[in-house]
């Protein structure tokens, strides 16, 4: 593998190349330490990480869980994002490859779906995955993972923001704000949400108790059985009337260092983002949104969160389901 390589975090919601894949670095803490998931292919009897393309109708997220399922068997949910790979195929063909932490716990059975494929999955300490792996690229992930271990960003946990579909136009409502519905977009775009968020972990559904905001998180909800905590300092009213009031909510959500996917507003957002900022390096803090309208309707930003007494988001992603 060669060519450069860019931060999975960096691009953009929608990933441009002739040929898209995604995988992740699966890791576990062992005897040794720092213990990574490599895969063994017979066809190039090379030994990676686990990937594969995009399938139809399948966003990046999705494609790096259920890729990392077929090539070893492991049910997983994805962590902080690692450096992605570009490269050419086939000829002038740009290829990019884009790659996810994994934390595996309890025990593991290794159990490729198509042995002609992947005929051997194993967990190596560091050092051997990187003698070991085939292609000197593929040590770019390695050696991030290793840099997130050392400063505790590998346990970084994701706060998921998710702005609403999209709605039925403000200007052509003559009813109450509060009750203005999505658009068979907007519904498209939530149950799009239902497969894209399934690919991290979450402990809690939280949203603004307007209809449109209760709706796209309503197709998630049902498919988890997890019942949508209303809270209504999400809403754009009461963040009008007390914007601190929100960002005290924001704060707690970020102190308590559980993952959550919560729904809002558009207008609520810069409230949002600056409590982020407060909590995040300079790095961080510019990849944060500046101008309206912040995220699309449907769009999903992702804070990974170090945790600890003080709360550090050590990286964010944006991603859009596939009806976006």
């Amino acid at each position: 593998m060669s060519g450069s390589s860019v931060s999975s975090a960096q691009a953009s919601s929608r990933v441009e190349a002739d040929i898209l894949a995604a995988g992740a670095v699966c890791w576990r803490r062992g005897a040794k330490g720092l213990e990574v998931v490599l895969i063994h292919r017979p066809k190039y009897n090379d030994w990676s990480w686990p990937k594969g393309k995009v399938d139809p109708g399948e966003t990046l997220p999705e494609t790096a869980v259920r890729e990392v399922k077929e090539e070893t068997g492991l049910d997983i949910h994805l962590g902080i994002p690692l450096p992605s790979a570009e490269y050419t195929v086939g000829g002038n063909n740009l290829k990019k490859v884009i790659y996810w932490s994994a934390e595996v716990t309890g025990e593991t059975d290794f159990n490729p779906v198509n042995r002609r494929e992947v005929d051997r999955a194993a967990w190596f300490p560091v050092a051997e995955a990187r003698t070991k792996l085939t292609s000197y690229a593929d040590r770019e992930q390695l050696d991030t993972l290793e840099k997130f271990d050392s400063t505790d960003a590998l346990r970084a946990w994701p706060l998921i923001l998710v702005r609403h579909g999209k709605a039925f136009p403000r200007a052509k409502w003559y009813e109450t704000e509060h009750v203005r519905p999505l658009l068979k977009l907007g519904t498209r775009q939530a149950m799009a949400l239902t497969g894209l968020l399934s690919a991290w972990e979450t402990k809690k559904l939280i949203s603004s108790p307007w209809k449109r905001c209760m709706a796209t998180l309503a197709p998630l909800s049902a498919a988890r059985g997890k019942s949508i905590k209303k809270v209504s300092t999400l809403s754009e009213k009461a963040t009008a009337a007390d914007p601190e009031k929100t960002a005290r909510f924001i704060r707690k959500l970020l102190e308590k260092g559980r993952p959550v996917i919560y729904c809002t507003h558009r207008p609520v957002l810069p409230t949002i983002f600056s409590v982020y900022a407060e909590h995040s390096p300079k790095r961080v803090e510019a990849k944060l949104p500046k101008d309206d309208p912040y995220l699309k309707p449907g769009e999903v930003l992702i804070a990974y969160v170090r945790p600890g007494p003080v709360p550090r988001i050590v990286e964010i992603e944006r991603v859009r389901p596939i009806d976006s």
